[in-house]
């Protein structure tokens, strides 16, 4: 496991090296993308307070998403952060990726046939939304069971289209998935109802029982993973999955830390190692940088508390002691863990929270989880009160309740500080950077144009408003006060504008020259000087007394300091104009 922990804090310091200024990573060529990629490191132990995680989420927020894949990576991520502000738009996808449904009852990239693996990421966002709280019509379920039944295979695996001759692992692994995530949700509303599908699950089990083995495929090894968790096999074809799984992944590894293939072969990889599709108290591993995530833990006394993050705080029962179970548990039942009725959390004393069993029998597994948020910051105690139901004196009671002795047990108290979040102005970066009116205006079809004074080689004036912070428009060495000037195709009113530094990739402080102070013109006219930041990543910015329909600006590079090449130039990476907050 210490092997599968490195591994994982590789991949995901890999993952922070590579993210852009905007939010997005180097790489991802859709949005889509990013959300897998995202929704990895939440797996990986990072929480949205996190840097990368929060200007990723931020990036995704104000992105343009389209088809099944983008949908539905943004829900896993969407669901995975778990903020309150994300709900509505959680919703939204939901809504959507239901709409985007094909004709023949499952899921296709736009304009495109229905295909199993548009399905299984569907069928997982939408899983994960209403595990967040969302909502979908209830018989969609039913539905697309039935429809996901007709890609199985000639030799009962599953095929990427519908009627197949012969099955794959990655698909079978989807189909089996899908099958379980709608079973699992049809049980939930009617347990004694059978769930299409049951008899398919069983073909497509046996079908991996036969075929599994050693492979170097990344998306195979994340569909195992979840075959693995929704059914709750913890061997296929006789092989510990995981194990087997986890030694080929961890044989693809690069020494950067990304494992081979593209992008989102880094992200499966991840999401495979820690066994993501399982629930957070599960078995996977976890990278180190779950020390962010701002986790307690009270290991003493009869009951065991755990909890992690910071607002909300995740709080749950992890363990109960020995000794409460031979105090408490019931003839035979020690094993099968107490009979509990409910559970009262208590903060610094007050109650805040009653959970009901979901039987008065002995149960093992359930945690009485529950969230709290804390409004100021301090330290709090937070406490588990346990009322169960303990067998008669004498230990002779048999099955039922009528003779059973309430009781009352307390926790001890765990200790749980909260810190207000800090600002992160990097997440502010990713927020105005979709803001851009020069790039809105851009997608819109009104193309702004661009001149310089001079141009370095393979740099023209173009880059600087081309919507990407890690291309940059760069002057000539000889060029002691370059000048960018930018004609817009039709005036734009706006009150701020915000100036980028070139910037390396990955960005290495000094190595390329950098802006000191430049100044602004807008129709002809100077409006004043802008400072840039000490830290080369934020952005230099002036705003206006009031708002002004700009048509050109000129800026004037007035200092420039020096890069670690002494023969490149000064410029600019992007210009920027914004209206309001």
């Amino acid at each position: 496991m210490v092997e599968v922990n490195r591994a994982i804090d590789s991949g995901v310091r890999y993952l922070q090296e590579i993210q852009r200024l905007d939010g997005s990573f180097a790489g991802a060529e859709r949005m889509g993308q990013t959300a897998l990629l995202t929704y990895a490191l939440i797996k990986s132990g990072l929480t949205p307070e996190d840097s990368t995680v929060a200007r990723a989420l931020a990036r995704l927020e104000v992105a343009r998403h389209s088809g099944t894949y983008d949908q539905a990576c943004l829900a896993l991520a969407l669901a995975a952060a778990g903020r309150p502000e994300d709900q509505q738009r959680l919703q939204r996808v939901l809504d959507t990726l239901v709409e985007i449904r094909g004709k023949r009852g499952t899921w296709a990239y736009p304009g495109g046939l229905e295909d199993l693996s548009n399905t299984q990421f569907a069928l997982l966002g939408l899983h994960a939304g209403v595990k967040a709280g969302g909502t979908i019509p209830a018989d969609l379920w039913r539905s697309v069971a039935r429809a996901v039944g007709r890609y199985r295979a000639k030799d009962r695996g599953f095929s990427y289209q519908m009627g197949g001759n012969q099955g794959s692992q990655s698909m079978t692994a989807a189909g089996i998935g899908s099958l379980a995530i709608c079973r699992l949700h049809l049980q939930q509303g009617a347990p004694k109802d059978p769930a299409p599908g049951d008899r398919l699950i069983n073909d497509g089990l046996h079908w991996l029982d036969r075929h599994f083995g050693p492979q170097n495929h990344l998306y195979t090894w994340y569909g195992i993973e979840r075959v693995g968790a929704l059914t709750g096999r913890e061997r296929i074809g006789g092989e510990d999955w995981y194990g087997v799984g986890a030694g080929a992944i961890l044989g693809l590894q690069r020494e950067d830390g990304s494992f081979a293939g593209d992008l989102p072969g880094t992200a499966y990889s991840l999401l495979f190692l820690n066994r993501a599709t399982g629930p957070s108290t599960g078995k996977g591993a976890r990278s180190s940088q779950t020390a962010k995530r701002w986790v307690y833990s009270l290991r003493q006394g009869g009951i065991h508390l755990q909890g992690i993050g910071r607002d909300p705080c995740q709080i749950w029962i992890s363990a109960w002691s020995k000794p409460l179970r031979e105090l408490h548990a019931w003839p035979g039942e020690i094993r099968r863990g107490l009979r509990i009725t409910k559970v009262v959390w208590f903060v610094n004393g007050h109650a805040v929270k009653e959970i009901m069993s979901e039987s008065t029998m002995a149960n093992e597994t359930q945690r009485f989880e529950f969230e709290q948020s804390f409004t100021q910051p301090g330290k709090y105690q937070v406490q588990a009160q346990v009322h169960l139901l303990a067998p008669p004196p004498g230990g002779e009671a048999g099955p039922g309740i009528a003779d059973s002795i309430p009781r009352v047990v307390n926790s001890q108290a765990m200790l749980v500080e909260f810190k207000p979040k800090a600002f992160d102005p990097l997440v502010q970066v990713a927020l105005e950077h979709a803001r851009n009116l020069i790039d809105l205006a851009r997608l819109d079809g009104q193309r702004a144009s661009a001149s310089a004074s001079t141009k370095g080689a393979g740099h023209p004036a173009g880059l600087a408003i081309d919507g990407d912070y890690h291309t940059h428009w760069r002057a000539a060495q000889t060029d002691r006060k370059p000048s960018l000037r930018i004609k817009l195709k039709r005036p734009i009113l706006a009150d701020t504008i915000l100036l980028t530094q070139p910037l390396s990739w990955p960005i290495q402080s000094g190595a390329l020259p950098r802006v000191f102070e430049a100044e602004v013109e807008i129709n002809g006219k100077l409006v004043g000087v802008i400072r840039m930041h000490s830290d080369e990543r934020r952005k230099g910015r002036l705003s206006f007394s009031e708002p002004l329909k700009v048509s050109s600006m000129r800026i004037t590079l007035t200092s420039v300091v020096p890069g670690a090449d002494p023969e490149m130039g000064g410029g600019l990476g992007e210009v920027e104009l914004l209206l309001g907050d």
